[in-house]
């Protein structure tokens, strides 16, 4: 396969913290050049180009497209855009990897994913939590039936207060959502994938902004806490009065193989700061994913098992290794040599859910996909 000419639409956290450590190794590697990125702010894009020893930026994404034909694009911009800019990338005649969530709403995934089929080519949702040590170590004890039939499971993403302020995560026109989108599709997504992709029958949810206000914005933030873990780069100014998105999504779910779901999603509450947190019950055992903990019964008494999950990855310890993963798996595919470890029907999965989130905060009713 001839080298891969990559362009980036989207020049934010996301692109210089996940995707380009990750496109930077590949192109060391001899594999691909990013050729381009744009932003619709120049001196993000400027100084995203600069920082990688890209060639062209622009402006206009289109301009990239029109001028430059990469074979592959990432699509990083803030939720809402991601339908656009990957529908125009894939009738461009590119490749594309779609940050989390490729879509908000059933519709615009089915239009993302029928017009890369109509194009030929090929779409990769960037639920890059699969490929975490934990979560792949998690799937493989639930296949191999160490807790039996699954029932139940207990999610969590909690930040105390960790409100991105660098871009347009807290814009509703731009994002769509608040931690629900940012955080909460990872959980939900290797959820459902650990368990054997059931799908959902029914969602229930709310959503909550008061700390934000309460605080009036004067409580000092991490930028790492906010998901930034390696830093951000030429931010955003961070507007208060444009805050117009949830700071905490919380809710429940019945999936067709029975199992039920409570969740919760914060980017600001007054509890402890447990990021990740993932529990899930079987008929013969339980596992706590953030505790590595295997809960079963041995003979006549109750045991608790710490699991020694080791990290032999190639990329341990790597900021946003995950994405490190996600890329070589998005080589091997476009190579004919392996499967994308995201499917079409599981995307459309995680999709309909995050619709039917927020048409049940919004209605106040819970939301059934058998009806």
């Amino acid at each position: 396969m001839d080298k891969i000419r990559v362009g980036i639409i989207g020049c934010g956290m996301i692109a210089n913290s996940a995707h380009f450590p990750a496109l930077n190794m590949l192109r060391d590697e001899g594999i691909l050049e990013v050729v381009g990125v744009a932003d619709i702010r120049e001196e993000a894009a400027r100084e995203t180009a600069i920082r990688h020893n890209v060639k062209n930026y622009y402006t206009d994404p289109q301009k990239l497209l029109d001028e430059l034909h990469p074979d592959f694009v990432a699509v990083c911009t803030p939720n809402v855009h991601h339908k656009e800019w990957t529908i125009k990338a894939l009738k461009s005649g590119a490749n594309v990897a779609c940050e989390k969530p490729m879509a908000v709403s059933v519709a615009d995934a089915k239009e993302m994913w029928d017009t890369a089929k109509q194009c030929n080519k090929m779409l990769f949702p960037c639920q890059c939590m699969r490929w975490r040590n934990y979560m792949q170590h998690t799937k493989k004890m639930v296949d191999a039936g160490e807790i039996g039939d699954v029932y139940f499971s207990d999610i969590e993403f909690i930040r105390r207060y960790g409100i991105p302020t660098w871009g347009m995560f807290h814009m509703k026109e731009h994002n769509f959502g608040g931690p629900f989108c940012d955080l909460g599709v990872h959980l939900i997504d290797s959820l459902l994938w650990i368990t054997g992709s059931p799908k959902v029958v029914s969602v229930s949810g709310n959503t909550y902004r008061k700390v934000e206000e309460a605080t009036e914005g004067n409580v000092h933030l991490s930028i790492a806490e906010s998901g930034a873990y390696t830093g951000t780069f030429t931010p955003r100014e961070y507007k208060k009065e444009e805050f117009n998105v949830e700071e905490f999504a919380t809710g429940f779910m019945r999936l067709d193989n029975g199992m039920s779901v409570n969740f919760k999603f914060s980017w600001a509450i007054n509890l402890p700061t447990t990021n990740l947190d993932m529990v899930i019950c079987g008929d013969k055992g339980g596992i706590s994913v953030n505790n590595e903990m295997l809960y079963k019964n041995v003979g006549n008494y109750q045991a608790e098992t710490k699991l020694k999950w080791f990290d032999n990855g190639e990329y341990k310890g790597v900021p946003f290794e995950q994405h490190r993963y996600m890329y070589r798996n998005i080589i091997g595919a476009l190579k004919g040599e392996e499967e994308y470890l995201v499917t079409e029907s599981q995307n459309m999965e995680v999709t309909k859910i995050i619709e039917g989130f927020y048409k049940s905060a919004d209605t106040g009713k819970e939301v059934r996909f058998d009806d």
